[in-house]
């Protein structure tokens, strides 16, 4: 069985992906929002820690590092949206989201970078179809989503033994899209979404590919999306 790290699993795809791997057997790690909700049993272990604080990171990160040594995957499920125009936005909107959707992604990669490499490990990040078509009024959300992209493409580069996969799924039924929704003036339709549970299983079968293949980049859908064309967006 396996070790992953895993953020955001106390809800969305982060949750029901961990729960999707501890239901097979394998030793999950979390690191969760503080208040963000209910913990999930099962956890091998987890850290509270704000991804928008950046100074925080060594302090809470710490107990994770002395005990996870051995890493075979780790999955960037948390994400921050604060919907706006350019025009509109400050600082902190660009800081605060630069922060939870990709120096998170790319600090967590650097302090377990050894024990990926020795595990020939699996990083997948969890982008967004706004990180493949930027539009308002998720301006500076897609901004952040095209820097993950361009984070996990040099990564890849950089560390061939590593498998790296962006995953991009659509309008999924969690509590962000009704952020979104409502920035977008429209109704929250989950019956119309993807579920958690359905990324979830697509970032499993990432896990679990045969030693000889990997999936760079990974686009999902929803079968069925009413509405005018506007961005998707995960989680």
């Amino acid at each position: 069985m396996g070790s992953y790290l895993i953020t955001g699993t106390r809800r969305g795809i982060g949750r029901s992906l961990a729960e999707r791997l501890i239901g097979a057997g394998h030793r999950v790690y979390g690191v969760v929002r503080p208040g963000s909700g209910a913990d999930l049993a099962g956890l091998a272990g987890q850290v509270e820690l704000d991804l928008a604080e950046v100074a925080d990171y060594p302090t809470a990160l710490a107990p994770l590092l002395a005990e996870l040594a051995g890493l075979d995957g780790l999955v960037h499920c948390a994400g921050l949206v604060r919907p706006g125009r350019l025009a509109d936005a400050p600082p902190s909107d660009f800081t605060d989201q630069f922060a939870v959707n990709v120096l998170a992604a790319a600090e967590l990669v650097r302090h377990w970078l050894p024990a990926l490499r020795a595990a020939a490990g699996t990083v997948v990040l969890v982008n967004s179809g706004s990180g493949l078509n930027a539009r308002p009024p998720l301006a500076s959300y897609g901004v952040s989503k095209f820097a993950l992209r361009g984070y996990a493409e040099v990564l890849r580069q950089e560390e061939p033994a590593l498998r790296v996969c962006s995953i991009y799924p659509g309008r999924t039924a969690t509590e962000m899209q009704q952020t979104v929704r409502a920035a977008e003036s429209g109704d929250y339709q989950a019956e119309h979404y993807l579920r958690p549970e359905t990324v979830a299983a697509v970032i499993d079968s990432v896990l679990g590919l045969p030693a000889d293949a990997t999936i760079t980049d990974l686009t999902l859908r929803p079968v069925s999306q009413p509405g005018p064309s506007s961005p998707d967006v995960h989680p």
